[in-house]
């Protein structure tokens, strides 16, 4: 049955790779959706017979690491007929993987090409060594070569039969068989995750959590849908890392040190970030002299995980050399600005709509708040893993892109994945203890949600939101109900951020969705110093005091009512010149402008619309939201612009 359930993975495997064909005939007619699903059933139907109905006591698997087996199954569906294979920044990953095994070298010009990135002004320029610079690490590449050679002979043997094989490195059995290193790399993680956990919480509790690793946070996307991305790969080494460290941390030999450090060099290689772990084994150093055990012993066990290190992360110390002439750079190749320690964006990171790690993903609030009940029944595991834990959340904070570009939720969290799993299942198993200490305060949270549904639905037909005589749609129901609760108290992945945010501003608590994680000016997808009135959207950027959206003369507008606020989001104070583009609305006196409730300027429009310039210095303008406050008559606005002064043509 063991050499059946091979066949068929390797089967499964030949699909993947070439996207037709299988084992049977290599480069045959494409296998459909019904195909694959029956050989993903009869696979899983043979791994439950083999590891539990007909299995020994020493082969049997648990129903928590079969059921993990089984779960493989439709993912590699779903990868296959519905996932990605290289897009994005996937691009900036693979084009390393097929320099080094196909022209033998560095030079990435012909893959940049290749996908038409040489038009791009930081990759159009060589470096000083001739080369084309690259801000993305190489340890992917070092990870996913067995896979590239896996596609290689695939590729290799579909031209040996006949069939139009392409053996570029950019065909589709190289893509492929990549990609398909990344997911199974992400597989790997969870199911190493889930050993860890076995060892210290309930099966129920370890299964969960690992379950909740994979599915409940942005691991899955990707390892399917962006799987060459560096994430996965960088996943299973932390996880691989902490196996190591965990399986014998109270008597580890020498040259277990020197394999622990190679891990943790090699998971560098991949995310150069993942050196905050290199916490973990300093504190131990730090705990093992503590304990005053041999001063010589310890420093030959630090000296062979530094080597360790050293080989493992020696890849990208000779990318850099070759690409920059440093084998190790001062500053991050983005920018010498781009990690600021002093300069943290913590509540933006972790609860912005824009890719919050909590607000995205929920499940990993019990990842961080599991650590209280980790701490008291595990203490000594605890405070090794919470060091590594909270730099690794600070040093995400301080990366000038805090949002990550387009990522799923926060992608560079991706290595404290892990980590979270331990908290969360010390959550997992507090919470399963609730109903038997507190059975009556668990029915009543069981019939708490029933409760909020009726008196939701009888708060909106009382307001007129729900027709009482009617049908009316789920959607609208629920949509309208949640609008309204998140106006009220915020959105709940967003707590305590927006409630900060909304006593700070005076503001709803869901503007905080829309309005922070903007920029006038910085980075990526900025607003350009541009904030338009009267169009779908503007009222995230603006407080009380303004009309309706009106039109006029084929102008869209707001008006004024006194006193209005509008909002601008900055990144650093820097004098700026306020254009308002306003007419008056009937006869009216002088409007004062107020920035952060410091006078700054005046208008006094006319009837005819018009730019009306406000010079504002550097000390008016805080980082994040700025208030402006128009104070005075009635306005008419279309359109805010801001200019940096800095920037302004003579």
């Amino acid at each position: 049955m063991s050499s059946l359930i091979v066949l068929l993975a390797f089967d499964l495997w030949i699909v993947i790779v070439t996207g037709s064909g299988s084992a049977l005939h290599i480069g045959g007619r494409p296998v459909g959706p019904w195909s694959f699903a029956i050989r993903s059933l009869a696979l899983g139907v043979l791994l439950i017979l083999r590891f539990r109905a007909w299995a020994g006591t020493e082969s049997r698997l648990t129903w928590g690491r079969l059921a993990l087996c089984l779960f493989l199954l439709p993912a590699l569906m779903q990868f296959q007929y519905a996932g990605g294979r290289i897009n994005g920044d996937g691009m900036m990953y693979y084009v390393y993987v097929r320099s080094i095994w196909k022209d033998l070298d560095l030079d990435l010009t012909n893959e940049y090409a290749h996908y038409d990135l040489l038009k791009r002004g930081d990759l159009s320029v060589p470096t000083s060594t001739g080369l084309r610079r690259s801000i993305f690490s190489i340890g992917p590449a070092v990870v996913w070569t067995p896979f590239f050679f896996s596609g290689e002979l695939v590729a290799r043997a579909q031209a040996w039969l006949g069939g139009d094989a392409d053996l570029t490195g950019y065909g589709p059995a190289h893509r492929n068989a990549v990609a398909l290193g990344s997911l199974l790399y992400g597989f790997g993680a969870v199911w190493l995750v889930h050993a860890l956990l076995a060892r210290y919480f309930s099966a129920t509790a370890a299964f969960l959590s690992a379950w909740l690793l994979w599915g409940a946070t942005f691991l899955h996307w990707y390892m399917v849908q962006q799987p060459t991305y560096a994430h996965a790969p960088s996943v299973f080494l932390i996880a691989l890392a902490l196996t190591l460290w965990e399986r014998d941390r109270t008597s580890r030999e020498p040259w277990r040190h020197f394999v622990w450090g190679l891990v943790l060099g090699l998971a560098m290689c991949v995310r150069w970030q993942n050196g905050v772990f290199l916490l973990l084994p300093a504190f131990e150093s730090a705990w093992r002299l503590w304990r005053r055990e041999n001063v010589f012993r310890v420093f030959i066990c630090v000296l062979c995980l530094s080597c360790g290190v050293v080989i493992g992360v020696f890849p990208q110390l000779a990318a850099w050399k070759a690409l920059y002439d440093e084998w190790l750079l001062r500053y991050p190749p983005h920018s010498a600005t781009f990690i600021r320690l002093d300069h943290p964006f913590l509540l933006n990171t972790l609860f912005s709509s824009r890719h919050g790690l909590l607000s995205w993903t929920p499940a990993l609030w019990l990842g961080y708040l599991g650590f209280i009940p980790l701490i008291r029944r595990e203490r000594r595991l605890a405070l090794a893993l919470l060091p590594p834990l909270l730099a690794m959340t600070y040093v995400n904070a301080c990366a000038g892109d805090w949002w990550c570009g387009g990522s799923f939720s926060n992608r560079r969290f991706e290595s404290l994945l892990p980590l979270f799993a331990f908290g969360m299942a010390a959550a997992i198993d507090t919470l399963i203890r609730i109903p038997k200490r507190w059975p009556l305060a668990t029915l009543t949270a069981l019939a708490l949600p029933g409760a909020i549904w009726s008196l939701g639905l009888a708060h909106l037909t009382r307001h007129g939101m729900l027709p009482s005589r009617e049908t009316f749609s789920c959607d609208q129901a629920v949509g309208e109900g949640f609008r309204r609760v998140a106006r009220k108290v915020g959105s709940p992945p967003t707590w305590p951020a927006s409630w900060f945010f909304s006593r700070s501003h005076r503001l709803p608590p869901d503007q905080y969705d829309r309005l922070v994680g903007r920029y006038l000016f910085y980075l990526q997808n900025n607003m350009g110093g541009h904030i338009e009135l009267g169009v779908a959207g503007d009222d995230a950027m603006l407080g009380e005091g303004w009309s309706s959206i009106e039109t006029k003369d084929g102008v869209a507008f707001r008006r004024t009512s006194g006193r209005a606020r509008l909002f601008a989001p900055l990144d650093t104070a820097e004098p700026l010149e306020i254009l308002f583009h306003a007419a008056a609305c009937a006869p009216s006196g002088v409007v004062n402008v107020l920035v952060n409730g410091r006078r700054s300027g005046m208008l006094q429009p006319g009837a005819k619309w018009q730019a009306h310039a406000v010079n504002v210095p550097a000390d008016f303008w805080r980082r994040e939201v700025n208030e402006i406050v128009l104070q005075g008559g009635c306005v008419a606005m279309d359109a805010v612009d801001f200019v940096r002064i800095s920037e302004r043509r003579p």
